[in-house]
C-alpha cells in the first residue's frame, strides 16, 4: 500500500513539472496576442497604443454634461392656498428623488380625556387599509416604485410623508391622499395595533428619555400641552375605531392642512394636488386649546440594576 501510494506521488510531482512551463508559456503567448491586437481600448480610441488612456480621455461620439457650477442657489418655496383653505408648498431641487408630506395640525393637545392617546394611535393606523384599498395594496404599491412612507405624531402635529423618485409624483400624492383622507379604521386592524400600543407602552418604561420627556410636559404644564403624548395604559381600552373616526373628522380638516414637497415643480404638484383636495370641506379652525408653564416636580423610583457587595459596584 505504501508503495503504491509513493508511486502515484511521484507520478504527480513528475506531471507537475512538466505541465508548468507549458502553462507558462502559454499565458506569455496569450499577452503577446492581445497586445498586438489593441483590444477594447484600441476600438475605443481609435489607436493602437498598448498604454492605458487616461480617465479624462474623451471617447468618440460621447457628449459629456457640462460641469457644476461652483454656487448653485437653493429653490425659491412656492406656495398657494386652495379655495377652501389647504396650502401646496413647493421646493425645486436637482436631486432625482421626492419628497411629499401631508401636514394636519393636530396633535394630542387636542385630545380630550375621553380621547387620550387618539394620536399615538393615529401613528399607528397610518398606511392601514382605506376605502378605496387594502393594506396589502398599499405596500405593494409603494414598493413597486420603490418608495419609503412613515407617519410621525407630536404634541400639535401630525405628519404623513412619502419619498420617491420624481417619475412618481403623480402616484405618491394619490396614495398619501387617500391614505389621510379616506382611512377605514377595520376593527380587527385597529385591535391589531393596540395590542401594539400596548407594547410600546411596557417597552417605555425601560426608556429613560421617553419618561422624561411625557414627565416634563405632565408637570410642567397646565392645560393641553400636559396631556400625554404616549396613550396612557387606562386609557387604551376606551380607543376603537369610532373614537378615531370622530377625532380625524374632527381635526383633519382643510384650513389646518398643508401639502409641502421637494423635488417637485409647483405646477405639476398642483395639477395633481387640486382635484383630490378641492372637495374637502372649509370647515372653521378651531381655536387651539390654552397651555400655561406653571413648573413642577417629577421623580420615578426605579431599580438600576447596579448592586454594591463588598465595596464593589457589580
Amino acid at each position: 500500500m505504501y508503495r503504491t501510494a509513493a508511486s502515484r506521488l511521484r507520478v504527480l510531482k513528475g506531471c507537475t513539472c512538466r505541465i508548468a512551463p507549458a502553462r507558462f508559456s502559454s499565458s506569455t503567448t496569450v499577452a503577446t496576442t492581445s497586445s498586438s491586437s489593441g483590444g477594447l481600448l484600441s476600438w475605443l480610441t481609435g489607436s493602437q497604443s498598448k498604454s492605458i488612456p487616461p480617465l479624462d480621455f474623451p471617447l468618440p461620439g460621447v457628449a459629456l454634461p457640462p460641469s457644476l457650477p461652483d454656487y448653485v442657489e437653493p429653490g425659491k418655496t412656492k406656495i398657494t392656498t386652495l379655495p377652501n383653505g389647504i396650502k401646496v408648498a413647493s421646493e425645486i431641487s436637482a436631486n432625482p428623488a421626492a419628497s411629499i408630506g401631508l401636514y394636519i395640525d393636530c396633535g394630542s393637545i387636542y385630545e380630550s380625556p375621553a380621547s387620550f392617546g387618539v394620536s399615538h394611535l393615529i401613528e399607528r393606523m397610518a398606511f392601514k387599509s382605506t376605502t378605496n384599498r387594502s393594506h396589502l395594496r398599499i405596500v405593494r404599491e409603494v414598493e413597486a416604485i420603490g418608495g419609503n412612507v412613515n407617519a410621525a405624531v407630536s404634541r400639535e402635529q401630525i405628519g404623513y410623508t412619502f419619498d420617491a423618485l420624481k417619475t412618481y409624483v403623480p402616484e405618491m400624492v394619490e396614495l398619501l391622499v387617500d391614505c389621510v383622507r379616506n382611512p377605514a379604521f377595520l376593527d380587527w386592524e385597529v385591535n391589531e395595533q393596540l395590542q401594539k400600543v400596548k407594547e410600546e407602552i411596557a417597552e417605555a418604561a425601560n426608556n429613560p428619555h421617553g419618561l422624561l420627556l411625557e414627565a416634563i410636559h405632565s408637570v410642567g404644564y397646565s392645560g393641553a400641552l400636559a396631556n400625554p403624548l404616549l396613550a396612557p395604559e387606562s386609557a387604551v381600552n376606551l380607543l376603537n375605531s369610532t373614537v378615531l373616526e370622530d377625532f380625524v373628522a374632527e381635526n383633519f380638516t382643510a384650513s389646518r392642512m398643508v401639502l409641502a414637497a421637494t423635488g417637485v415643480e409647483h405646477e405639476e404638484l398642483l395639477s395633481v394636488a387640486e382635484p383630490l383636495l378641492s372637495d374637502l370641506p372649509n370647515i372653521p379652525r378651531a381655536q387651539e386649546p390654552k397651555s400655561m408653564y406653571t413648573g413642577g416636580d417629577f421623580r420615578c423610583q426605579a431599580d438600576s440594576g447596579v448592586r454594591v457587595i463588598d465595596n464593589t459596584i457589580k
